[in-house]
């Protein structure tokens, strides 16, 4: 998923990543791929369907990143209605394809409640992983979410290993320990590449203004008026009219106005 979300970008939206984020995909990269391929349960077309489908949620990541982004609409918003256009699209699918084996298997005929609460638990828990999973992106890059997913993938690996009990080789663990250390090195590039883009505040700065007066102006409120009048007819008065107590002032009142 980190490669086809920074091939995808790139394509797409032009984006370019720092050369310490794509030399720390490598080992994330390589580190999945050898764990996956030393599975014992491991297949080429299964390969090749598993990868397409990671270019397709890497789609699914990137735009929808680019919605949050540009509507600004509430990231479960958006799942919800990502969620509505899934079930029209794929509803005529399923009762087509799998809902007669689903009906017809003897467990649902027999009413096996373990096979339902699991089936119901799966449902659950996708639900969750959904619900998490756009909490996180709208918080992250599509890129960042690619190399948490990344992660993610190797403990399913560990965890399946554990539960289906397929033997561990050391190629499996060095797979899995490569994957978790391009992991940390990509966290550290995020880290230094975003202390290079944050600008400095300088200390200190020597500045020299040059304060000039005022130019003679006929303002009635500041330096008075020519020839002893005030624009609207008043006589000024000594030095600033704004100063007086209400002299010269066109409402008459006591207001004394002070300039810092």
């Amino acid at each position: 998923m980190p490669l086809f979300t920074v091939v995808l970008t790139r394509v797409f939206f032009g984006e370019k990543q720092p050369t310490l984020v794509y030399l720390s995909l490598l080992p994330i990269i390589t580190g999945v791929g050898i764990a996956t391929v030393t599975e014992i349960s491991f297949d080429m077309m299964g390969l090749i369907s598993a990868l397409i489908s990671t270019m397709g949620f890497s789609m699914q990541n990137i735009f929808s990143k680019k919605v949050l982004k540009d509507t600004n609409i509430h990231h479960l918003r958006l799942l919800h209605l990502l969620g509505k256009l899934s079930l029209f699209i794929f509803l005529p699918l399923w009762l087509y394809m799998d809902s007669f084996a689903v009906f017809r298997h003897t467990a649902i005929k027999n009413l096996d409640y373990r096979v339902i609460a699991l089936l119901f638990a799966d449902g659950v828990l996708n639900w969750l992983q959904n619900i998490i999973a756009f909490s996180v992106l709208s918080l992250v890059t599509p890129l960042t979410y690619a190399v948490a997913s990344a992660s993610k993938r190797i403990f399913v690996i560990a965890v399946s290993l554990l539960i289906l009990g397929n033997p561990v080789t050391w190629v499996n663990c060095v797979g899995m320990t490569l994957a978790i250390v391009g992991v940390l090195c990509y966290n550290r590039a995020k880290q230094l590449t975003r202390g290079r883009e944050q600008p400095t505040l300088p200390l200190s700065q020597t500045s020299y203004v040059k304060y000039s007066p005022l130019e003679q102006q006929a303002d009635p409120y500041y330096r008075g008026s020519v020839n002893g009048k005030l624009s609207n007819g008043l006589h000024r008065t000594p030095g600033n009219s704004l100063l007086a107590n209400g002299s010269g002032m066109p409402s008459g009142t006591a207001t004394r106005l002070l300039f810092v």
